[in-house]
């Protein structure tokens, strides 16, 4: 059976209108569910950085510093490429350790979520929005604290 002649090309068109609400639909569930991901990826990395940190000073005794250059180590091992996770603001180390009260912290982030999934423009739509930075941290309180003199 063949098509009437003023309907040829129609399923064409049809299609074109199906394919850019799909890709759409697809973009966006991709777009929204990737910070999503990524940021329990930093939660979960932050965290285990934290214990493995605390584990491997004191097995081995060693000096902040010492702790420090292994939790960085450890974070520029993970999965994700050493550009996505950068210490956080105002912050120079991944670790951040305060004798004074016995914090321990683990602070990393990825500056620009726009450079792994850019957003894309449809009817003047930008979709998705993502956040401004990605954040993973966590904090221990220690029993250990500096004695005062």
């Amino acid at each position: 059976m063949q098509a009437p002649k003023l309907q040829k090309g129609a399923i064409s068109i049809e299609f074109a209108f199906s394919f850019v609400i799909l890709l759409a639909l697809f973009y966006g569930i991709v777009g929204y569910t990737m910070p999503l991901l990524m940021s329990a990826s930093y939660q979960q990395l932050a965290s285990d950085s934290l214990r493995e940190g605390l584990v491997w000073k004191h097995n081995r005794q060693a000096s902040d510093a010492e702790t420090q250059a292994y939790v960085t180590a450890q974070i520029d091992a993970a999965w994700m490429p050493s550009a996505w996770a950068q210490p956080c603001d105002g912050s120079v180390q991944f670790l951040t350790i305060d004798p004074s009260n016995g914090v321990w912290n683990v602070c990393l982030r990825h500056p620009a979520p726009n450079s792994i999934l850019p957003p894309i423009k449809l009817m003047d739509i930008e979709f998705p929005k993502l956040p401004e930075q990605i954040v993973g941290s966590a904090t221990l309180h220690t029993r250990e604290v500096a004695a005062t003199p």
